[in-house]
């Protein structure tokens, strides 16, 4: 007989002697999983053989996206071989549908054949390898799970880069884009601050300046892509909070003579209050789209961010984004799949809902 439930705190001794007899290392931590029980935007379940905790999963979500995470699974050894893995699976699939999840993801040692012999039966398709991954230098295999079941069109796979500032999500969403459609370009941080420089507004509200939607597509057209803007207003841009008059100048001046050099170079400027379907014939016509949100949704702060859409089909779109937070790992920022609906309201900025697509082809 076993039930499953929530980790509580009285868990810990039980969680802990778990971890400690499963793993050599990369092990979680009692703060680990006090923070899994406590603040965490997941669900860590336990699963109990006659009142005893056999073993637990640790799902964590993806704020504002349809993507959940495995992050860690474990079966005392006193209960292994009777399951019980799968059943803790089965229960994660169950937990992501409750929380409106479309897919899981995982990653596991190469030489784990035990693990991965059960996720591929379970459905998980292996579709990345990231090497020197675990404390003893063995490489990850990452897999995931459609667990809402629907069709979808072939993955597109686009280069990930990781911005390296909090100011050039503009220059690294470029970046993926550039690499994908000019495959010998090199993706570094000297390319990604000469991108910033050419493509910045110079002021923001506060702090260094972020990139507008003219700066980057001149940047594009510069670098041989064909280039088009899709925006819903003609006004300056990001100006709207800041309240130095001097700093405000500067913005509309740098916007103004970015207008001038597109118009010279032939990017054309697209004012029209634009919707998914824009996105969609951009994508299905084969090019990419790099596309302005309130990153509200994804990580609670109101500011203006780019990312790189690299797929859509019915139900999602997806999407890479630059900026990877210190409790993520590059996997959670690749072909984030969110909902059409709730992304209609995330790619809109601030109280005037400002709404920008770049198109880039080769």
């Amino acid at each position: 007989m076993h039930i499953f439930r929530d980790a509580t705190l009285e868990d810990l001794n039980a969680l802990l002697a778990i971890e400690e007899e499963s793993f050599d290392g990369d092990r979680l931590s009692a703060t680990n999983f006090k923070y899994a029980i406590t603040k965490s935007h997941g669900a860590l379940k336990v699963i109990l053989v006659n009142k005893v905790i056999a073993g637990y999963i640790l799902v964590l979500f993806h704020r504002g996206t349809s993507l959940g995470r495995i992050y860690s699974i474990a079966i005392s050894k006193g209960h292994q071989g009777q399951g019980l893995a799968k059943k803790l699976m089965l229960l994660a699939e169950k937990v992501g549908l409750e929380h409106s999840c479309s897919y899981l993801r995982l990653e596991v040692k190469r030489t784990n054949k035990g693990a991965i012999s059960l996720y591929e039966k379970l459905g998980y398709k292996e579709f990345k390898i990231k090497h020197d991954y675990y404390e003893d230098h063995q490489d990850a295999l990452c897999y995931e799970k459609r667990i809402r079941k629907a069709p979808l069109k072939a993955k597109r796979n686009i280069p990930y880069y990781q911005q390296t500032t909090d100011f050039t999500c503009g220059p690294s969403a470029l970046m993926m884009a550039l690499r994908f459609l000019r495959p010998k370009i090199k993706l570094n941080q000297e390319l990604e601050l000469d991108l910033w420089r050419e493509a910045t507004t110079i002021y923001m509200a506060s702090g260094h300046g972020g990139c507008g939607p003219h700066g980057i597509a001149l940047a594009a057209a510069n670098r041989g892509l064909k280039t088009e803007i899709y925006i819903n207003r003609k006004s300056s841009l990001f100006t709207d909070t800041v309240r130095d008059k001097k700093k405000k100048q500067v913005i509309e001046l740098v916007q103004s003579n970015f207008e001038k050099k597109l118009k010279e170079v032939g990017v054309k400027t697209h004012f029209k209050n634009y919707g998914i379907s824009k996105i969609r014939e951009i994508i299905e016509g084969g090019g990419l789209a790099l596309v302005l949100i309130s990153a509200y949704r994804l990580t609670e702060t109101k500011v203006p961010h780019w990312i790189v859409i690299t797929n859509i089909d019915d139900e999602f779109i997806y999407f890479n984004d630059p900026d990877l937070k210190d409790n993520q790992d590059k996997v959670d920022n690749i072909n984030i799949p969110v909902g059409i609906d709730e992304f209609e309201k995330m790619a809109k900025y601030g109280s005037g809902q400002l709404k920008c697509v770049i198109s880039l082809f080769p």
